[in-house]
């Protein structure tokens, strides 16, 4: 991209400088680093690294408007599928993973017309995105692991099958407490799950009461997570590795009212998770 210089590379926050000249009319694209990793496929959750500016400074410097190296953890996000802007879409799927990747996108592939005021983008911004393309997860991501072998009675009945997708079949008979409960279901043989990280999550959600599954991930695109959120409730995954499954028993939650300036909170019914832990960043 003749107009637009990047210091920096893979992993290392870029500093981007773009010529005093009028900004692309149509989406533009430099490959900076070439990965040799996995391709980045239609429906993937694509997990990358980011610096965003608009093409014209503000103020008389370059107004970076969004960074995950600021923030110093990457971002996740479904690419190819809408769940971000169409320069995006357009450039990122087909690329490797570990690739650095230069963007130019006029208003019609990022925000419209409309902008986005709180980034401070106005309708006739045209941003520039250095990318870091760091790992993909398909819709049915799976990790490995060994199902143990002799679980504890008041489980639900299950299918089991490590790297499958895990499903309840029946509840009767059930335990259920007052407090979320946790067992594990299979050991994983990946790296050391991590509290600091951000964990890439399969989930499969049943009703306690009816044996209904509510929710799936599987097929369709991984939750991401904190960690540490999970391990609070998964506390069987502590010190466990990626590829584990947990079985997750949540206690029904009676409604709350509103008070003290937070909203009120509905009931929900007691629910059984089947969490994968299949990845983590």
């Amino acid at each position: 991209m003749a107009d637009a210089s990047v210091k920096g590379g893979f992993g290392v926050k870029p500093v981007v400088t773009v010529a005093d000249k009028p900004a692309p009319s149509q989406l533009s694209e430099q490959v900076l680093t070439s990965g040799t990793g996995a391709t980045v496929a239609k429906g993937d959750t694509l997990v990358a690294n980011y610096t965003g500016q608009t093409w014209v400074p503000k103020g008389g410097k370059a107004k970076v408007f969004d960074s995950s190296f600021d923030r110093g953890k990457p971002a996740a996000f479904v690419i190819g599928a809408g769940a971000v802007i169409p320069g995006w879409d357009k450039t990122l799927v087909g690329k490797k993973l570990g690739s650095r990747v230069l963007l130019a996108i006029p208003p019609a592939d990022g925000y419209g017309s409309q902008g986005q005021s709180q980034a401070g983008i106005t309708g006739t911004d045209t941003l520039v995105f250095v990318v870091d393309l760091i790992a993909t997860y398909r819709p049915d991501a799976s990790a490995p692991g060994t199902a143990v072998s002799k679980l504890p009675s008041g489980l639900p009945k299950l299918t089991n099958v490590p790297a499958k997708a895990p499903a309840v079949t029946s509840t009767a008979g059930v335990k259920i407490g007052t407090k979320p409960t946790s067992t594990l279901l299979v050991s994983g043989s990946g790296a050391k799950i991590d509290p600091a990280k951000t964990l890439v999550l399969q989930v499969v959600q049943t009703d306690a009461a009816t044996g209904k599954n509510t929710q799936s991930t599987w097929g369709k695109a991984p939750q991401t997570v904190e960690a540490r959120n999970v391990l609070t409730v998964a506390n069987v995954l502590n010190g466990r590795n990626i590829g584990s499954r947990a079985l997750i028993v949540v206690p029904a939650i009676a409604a709350k009212p509103a008070a003290g300036g937070q909203q009120a909170q509905p009931a929900s019914p007691a629910q059984l998770l089947l969490v994968d832990v299949v990845g983590q960043f």
